[in-house]
């Protein structure tokens, strides 16, 4: 019996290390519970564009090629799937299924099934740089980005195929819009170009200031407000062909504005915003009382105006 009890004992560590290698390499650990889903907003992201629709969607695009999209005007988000992970400045849609966004070194992605898919563009580079700042989009298909080195270029294809329409340069342009044909761009050193033909051409303007400009936007009427850094606020009645500064109301950089069919909204640095109403004059608010946050887009749709910036948020038009 003992010589058993030896022979036994012997042979445990050859059993122990025999079972240890047998469930190694054959039994296979099985996952618990769900797998831990990735915060659709990270720390450190930030989002540079916001594009919202009259039926409640909307785009939010930003740092790392990030793409959010909301079905239900920003009350809940999902994150899409894109190409790229350069950060995206600036997006605009045509209708719920097609809009495009644009970034740093010259990405330009496109979406024609509501953002399910995302395609990288070809676009012309600029030997000097290429981060696109802006973008904007008409109904007719057609859509014209802005950046520095001089950029702009457009597509007329709804963003697959893209053009230069100008040359190279040192510097600059920050902001687009078009009225119709009547079209207008600004940038660094209060630079202003205009056009009346659709961008077929473009010519120079006289500029009262030399700060930068960062974003133009046209009303209805073919009166323009363009605004820039250090408080910049620009106006011109007759559709870009002359300037003049408004009444300053803040010292802050601002870097949008837009037009909500009644009012201007411009927004900037420090959480200001200025409202722009009757006789030229510009009103001193916030988002909210204590904010001082900094906003590089401001839109308006459906009776609220949707920011993108240190975050995204939304405000009632009657709130301010």
């Amino acid at each position: 019996m003992e010589r058993i009890k030896r022979i036994i004992l012997s042979g445990m560590p050859l059993l122990i290390i025999g079972g240890l290698l047998y469930a190694g390499l054959f039994v296979k650990p099985k996952p618990v519970g769900s797998a831990v889903e990735q915060p659709l907003v990270e720390r450190g992201d930030v989002f540079y564009g916001i594009a919202p629709l009259p039926d409640g969607g909307l785009w939010a695009v930003g740092s790392n090629g990030k793409i959010l999209y909301s079905a239900d005007a920003g009350t809940s988000w999902r994150r899409q799937g894109t190409p790229a992970h350069e950060t995206l400045q600036d997006v605009a849609a045509w209708d719920g299924r097609r809009a495009v966004t644009v970034g740093n070194e010259g990405v330009v992605l496109t979406t024609d099934d509501a953002g399910l898919t995302w395609t990288a563009a070809q676009t012309p580079k600029s030997a000097i740089s290429n981060k696109l700042m802006r973008v904007q989009v008409s109904q007719d298909g057609s859509a014209w980005a802005v950046g520095s080195g001089g950029v702009l270029m457009r597509s007329r294809d709804y963003g697959k195929r893209w053009e230069s329409a100008a040359e190279g340069e040192d510097t600059a342009w920050n902001g687009i819009d078009f009225q119709g044909r009547r079209g207008c761009v600004v940038g660094e050193f209060g630079r202003i170009r205009i056009t009346a033909d659709a961008g077929e051409s473009w010519t120079s303007v006289a500029s009262p200031v030399k700060h930068s400009l960062m974003s133009v936007r046209f009303n209805e009427a073919g009166q323009a407000v363009a605004v820039g850094l250090r408080g910049t606020v620009l106006v011109s009645d007759d559709g870009g062909a002359t300037w003049k500064p408004a009444d300053k109301a803040t010292d802050e950089d601002l870097f949008d504005v837009t037009w909500d069919g009644k009012r201007w909204i411009a927004v900037g640095d420090k959480g200001v915003v200025l409202v722009g109403g009757d006789a030229g004059k510009w009103r001193l608010t916030r988002l909210a009382a204590e904010d001082r946050g900094w906003y590089t887009r401001v839109r308006a749709q459906n009776g609220k105006y949707y920011v993108a910036g240190s975050r995204l948020g939304a405000k009632d038009a009657n709130a301010l």
